[in-house]
């Protein structure tokens, strides 16, 4: 019997740049129809089950094509690997969205989020500051959380579909 080792990286790549595709069309979805500042339990748990569904499946798909083996550690490289990338695509896309694209928009998520910034006196090196400082923390925070949200998921996942080769 023959053993073959697939490599995750092309598990990780695609399934990964789905992800972050898919954050970004929602993240412009959101925008035109003026949901970008408002939170709703129904769009997290919408946000939850799509990220979930996307990780599971790129993992599954790695389990489909290994011959139906599956390691933990494989479920947990595969898993955080899609969640960083996904990350990062979604958060270069929302940079590029919020800086090029819409730059209104970034202004009423800083008064949405910080009233006390809102001020037409001020210059316009405070308001480049402040919005840079935004989007710094909110990139930050956002690739925290999801890349602790994509290792549990990872873990969860794989502990499930788990499948270790035979030794024998």
């Amino acid at each position: 019997m023959r053993e073959t080792t697939i490599s995750v990286k092309k598990y990780i790549l695609i399934y990964g740049a789905i992800l972050g595709l898919v954050w970004v069309f929602y993240g412009i979805l959101r925008h035109v129809t003026d949901n970008r500042t408002t939170s709703n339990w129904a769009l997290s748990v919408f946000e939850l089950s799509l990220y979930i569904v996307i990780i599971v499946y790129g993992i599954y798909k790695f389990k489909h094509k290994n011959d139906g083996f599956l390691t933990l550690w494989q479920a947990f490289k595969i898993g955080f690997g899609i969640a960083l990338i996904g990350t990062i695509i979604q958060i270069l896309g929302e940079i590029f969205f919020l800086k090029i694209i819409s730059p209104e928009t970034l202004q009423s998520i800083i008064d949405a989020t910080n009233p006390s910034a809102s001020t037409t006196s001020q210059e316009q090196n405070r308001l480049l500051n402040i919005e840079n400082s935004h989007l710094f923390k909110t990139s930050l925070t956002s690739l925290i959380f999801y890349s602790i949200l994509g290792i549990l998921i990872s873990l969860l996942g794989g502990a499930f579909m788990q499948k270790n080769r035979d030794p024998f």
